[in-house]
């Protein structure tokens, strides 16, 4: 029977302790369920200010450490800025992040294989500049925070102009300094009801202005987040050390990149993390795996009763979002899930009880007899609707897990935009190249199946054309010994 399945060495804490009823907005402001781009095209990117529009959320509710000289170019500041230190110091770390990013990324990524890459190569970069500095516009509470909205003008200058990919708002002088975004779009937000202003997290808006109802809104999310900041770091400790439970652990930062898509009920989040580990009287930056460019990233959830982190992964800047995503979901790839049309993630290793906000209450059928048993009290479920199956294994306590699942319902895609009735043998091969129509396992009928290479055990996409050339249905299963 098949069973169900740094940088820097600062520590870091910039956001105010989680007030509860603060965050009770989490649940009441809808959230975006926009889905990945399923085709190979150049987007850009940046982890820290990406360029995009006054709808999307800020790229970090804490700032990365100041440079060093032994780090890269200290910067220029330009005559004229006059700010607060704090101020000062929180875009200085903001301009070094952008340095940082941009000189270990291209800014482009693509779909490539089923899979978000980076595409081209970074061009090479040897200062950054800050050309002004200066408040805008002042909240006297918003999600109970008075806050200062200050704009701020910056470049970085690049040494290879010719592989500098211009796109969007980005522009680029004669002598090389590159402004990596829209022109007066950069908007870092500070709590300023304490003696100092506090850094929160930076927002591109480029398409309305401080103040307006949707620079407002668009900012609101990501302040929610940056009140939960003190939780999140805590959380995010207590789960490296359970990591490395024989050493000591420092969260040298915890820097909010976005939010991701989740379950009813829940609001997830993706965060970039620097730690480090204390191995033999001396710390190291942690994860020792990265590979060039790459960042270390957590999943938090929040319930309204808590956080909790999900997992952690290595990825590229702007090329996580199906990670985070199937981290949110309980899934174990989204490759072996299907996109409802609605939003929302549903396949192998994922909660079947997700489905009844969808679809509502299915008929469920005992099918335990002669199956497997794994701890007193389990059991293994048929789930039915109309046009869709589920056979999942249930815990004791109810919990469910998808070990597979068989539709032939229109509303449902794969990640790579294969439709049911819709799409056709061709679509599905260029989107999974690697696709068979050889015999295997107990597949039978008019198929092409996407899984392990050697036909072997694992995680198996099908689809069933029923003698046409349409995709009729889709199965996903889980055949391991």
């Amino acid at each position: 029977m098949k069973a169900p399945r740094t940088y820097f060495s600062t520590e870091l804490h910039t956001g105010r302790t989680a007030v509860r009823r603060r965050l009770e907005g989490l649940f009441t402001v809808p959230r975006r369920r926009g889905v990945l781009p399923l085709v190979c095209i150049l987007l850009l990117v940046s982890m820290l200010g990406s360029l995009v529009a006054c709808d999307t959320a800020p790229a970090s509710t804490s700032p990365v450490p100041a440079p060093t000289e032994s780090a890269g170019p200290a910067g220029q500041v330009w005559e004229g800025v006059d700010v607060p230190d704090a101020v000062l110091s929180a875009a200085e770390s903001y301009v070094w992040g952008q340095y940082r990013y941009w000189s270990e990324n291209s800014g482009a990524v693509g779909m490539v294989d089923g899979e978000m890459k980076m595409i081209g190569q970074p061009a090479q970069y040897d200062d950054w500049r800050i050309e002004s500095m200066e408040p805008v516009y002042h909240y006297d509470e918003l999600e109970g925070v008075a806050l200062d909205v200050y704009r701020l003008g910056w470049r970085l200058h690049t040494t290879t102009p010719d592989q500098v990919l211009l796109a969007g708002g980005m522009e680029m002088d004669e002598e090389g300094w590159v402004l990596a975004t829209y022109p007066n779009s950069t908007y870092l937000i500070f709590d300023v009801g304490t003696e100092e202003p506090v850094y929160l997290f930076s927002s591109m808006v480029n398409d309305c202005e401080p103040g307006s109802e949707l620079f407002t809104e668009t900012i609101r999310r990501p302040l929610q987040w940056a009140l939960l900041q003190d939780e999140a770091e805590s959380t995010a400790l207590e789960y490296l050390r359970g990591q490395h439970p024989d050493q000591e652990v420092q969260l040298a930062s915890l820097t909010f990149q976005q939010e991701t898509t989740a379950p009813p009920q829940t609001v997830c989040a993706v965060y970039e993390v620097d730690y480090l580990v204390d191995m033999d009287g001396k710390w190291v930056s942690m994860p020792l795996n990265l590979a060039d460019g790459e960042r270390c990233y957590l999943v938090l959830a929040y319930t309204g009763e808590g956080c909790k982190i999900l997992g952690g992964f290595n990825a590229r800047p702007g090329t996580y979002s199906r990670q985070a995503e199937a981290l949110s979901w309980g899934l174990s790839d989204t490759d072996f899930a299907l996109l409802w049309q609605g939003g929302g993630w549903y396949g192998l290793g994922g909660s079947a009880s997700h489905l009844i906000h969808v679809l509502g209450e299915p008929e469920i059928t005992n099918i335990s007899e002669g199956a497997v048993s794994y701890q007193p009290g389990d059991r293994w479920e048929r789930w039915s609707w109309p046009d869709l199956t589920l056979e999942c294994y249930a815990s004791p306590e109810g919990e469910t897990s998808i070990w597979t699942m068989e539709t032939s319902h229109s509303g449902f895609r794969t990640n790579r935009g294969i439709l049911i009735c819709s799409s056709t043998r061709e679509d599905v091969l260029r989107a999974y190249p690697t696709a068979s129509d050889q015999p295997n396992w107990d597949i039978e009928g008019d198929f092409l199946w996407f899984g392990p290479e050697d036909g072997g055990f694992g995680h198996y996409l099908i689809f069933y054309f029923d003698g046409g050339d349409t995709v009729r249905r889709v199965q996903l299963t889980d055949y391991f010994d």
